[in-house]
């Protein structure tokens, strides 16, 4: 088996059929189904199925083709270390953030890396820890910030710090209490947070649960900057995380929780996977960044 072969296997699931993949990579028909005959002849299964509307591949195809796209990005990431160790301060790199801290780690790691290596691009991604996660372990994207619990066997955790969760309110709502506000005061309000399938969430719920509340969220909202933007117009409170919380907002203020527990910051990445130096440039930088103490 070649690289030629696992090209031309991908070839004809990105076009669609033996004709359009030839075209896309400059031969001829009767090439690429000779090399789809050797690959399947050495494997002894079949890749694909032929119809006239085109080719799709069959279960172990499928298999194949995860595997060659593992090879292929593993490929990539080897030439962009060769052009790095020789000097040419190149490079990609993708890292995945959740909202909460965005706002602050994002700025950061873009500062720091243009001193540490100019040459590299760098794709973020902001999103919910779930969905993020599962593009870490497919292989789409290099690693990213979640928070805790992450329970899929094909990642990598690496715990980073815990975060303390305040209560989120409008400028002049008085909640009648000093702080820290127990959580049964705030349960009294309707609160704006994230869908239930989030982790944030779910640490909320539990929190609620552990002190036998019953939490009115009339409103979810997946998105931080939309929670702030509601409590702030006064649609309802919210917990969240500190460093979420712009300083300088003037609609909003910040209070301690009576015995919430904090949350947990950590980096994943696929299990087995060896980062290009442009991601392992990344890493370092969030590792520093968000282990260091923040006022």
């Amino acid at each position: 088996m070649e690289l030629r072969h696992l090209e031309t296997l991908l070839a004809i699931e990105a076009e669609g059929s033996f004709t359009a993949a030839a075209d896309a990579l400059h031969t001829v028909q009767s090439n690429v189904s000779e090399q789809v005959r050797q690959i399947e002849s050495e494997l002894g299964v079949p890749l694909l199925t032929r119809s006239r509307k085109g080719a799709t591949p069959t279960e172990f195809g499928m298999l194949v083709l995860d595997r060659a796209r593992r090879i292929r990005q593993e490929i990539d990431a080897l030439h962009l270390d060769l052009s790095m160790i020789q000097g040419l301060e190149t490079g990609h790199a993708g890292l995945g953030v959740v909202g909460t801290i965005s706002r602050w780690l994002v700025p950061a790691v873009v500062a720091d890396m243009r001193l540490r290596a100019a040459g590299v691009s760098l794709r973020v991604s902001e999103g919910a820890s779930e969905r993020l996660a599962v593009e870490v372990a497919d292989r789409t994207l290099a690693q990213a910030v979640l928070t805790e619990p992450v329970d899929d066997a094909r990642l990598v955790v690496e715990p980073l710090r815990d975060e303390e969760l305040v209560a989120l309110l409008p400028v002049g709502l008085d909640l009648g209490h000093e702080a820290p506000v127990p959580l049964a005061v705030l349960a009294q309000h309707p609160m704006v947070l994230p869908p239930v399938i989030n982790p944030l969430r779910r640490e909320i719920d539990d929190a609620a649960r552990a002190e036998g509340i019953t939490l009115k969220v009339p409103l979810e909202v997946e998105g931080v900057r939309l929670i702030l933007d509601l409590v702030a117009a006064g649609v309802g409170v919210a917990i969240m995380p500190a460093t979420a919380v712009p300083p300088d907002d003037p609609g909003l203020q910040t209070l301690p929780i009576v015995g919430m527990p904090p949350r947990r910051l950590a980096l994943v990445t696929a299990r087995g996977v060896r980062l290009s130096l442009a991601d392992q440039a990344v890493r370092e930088v969030v590792i520093g960044l968000v282990r260091s103490p923040r006022e």
